[in-house]
């Protein structure tokens, strides 16, 4: 089945894993970020962007690039930043997710801030499924996107052991 500009198995492939991976860990990574910042912990804010950084590259390579299969997380951010490099957000993933000496805590905060929130506006926004009020609507979008997946004859994004297909 052909979508107006691709595959809509893929396209549901592609935007269920960028939800999957965009929404559990960019809400506690961003909470991560403000912790580190308020008690002055560098190398801890210096984990938590490199952590942002290679969810946001491959949130990009998903959504803008189709990209697919993923490769293990140890090759996936190289795999994303390759794949990336001609994409504007492209030098923000790499100057957080391999160091700048020269960027202090604020700076390193507020570049991740804003990457997660340009991420989000080319994969959209998912509410935070940590957090009481945002729990059931991003439960309500993962299922929407599984829906949609299962319509069209694609694979879960979910973990095996969480749909039983292990």
């Amino acid at each position: 089945m052909n979508a107006v500009d691709g595959d809509v198995r893929r396209y549901a492939w592609t935007r269920g894993q960028a939800l999957w991976r965009m929404a559990m860990p960019a809400p506690a990574l961003i909470d991560d970020a403000h912790g580190a910042a308020d008690a002055g912990q560098l190398g801890l804010m210096r984990h938590t962007a490199r952590g942002l950084a290679r969810t946001c590259a491959t949130v990009i390579a998903l959504v803008v690039y189709d990209a697919r299969p993923i490769p293990s997380a140890r090759v996936a951010p190289t795999w994303a930043l390759e794949l990336i490099d001609d994409h504007p957000l492209a030098g923000d993933c790499e100057v957080l997710m391999h160091g700048d000496a020269s960027l202090g805590l604020d700076e390193l905060l507020e570049r991740c801030v804003q990457l997660v929130a340009a991420v989000e506006e080319i994969a959209g926004s998912t509410p935070d499924p940590q957090s009481p009020e945002g729990y059931f609507p991003a439960l309500a979008r993962a299922r929407e996107w599984l829906l949609l997946a299962e319509a069209v004859g694609e694979e879960s994004f979910l973990p095996a052991e969480w749909t039983g297909a292990v």
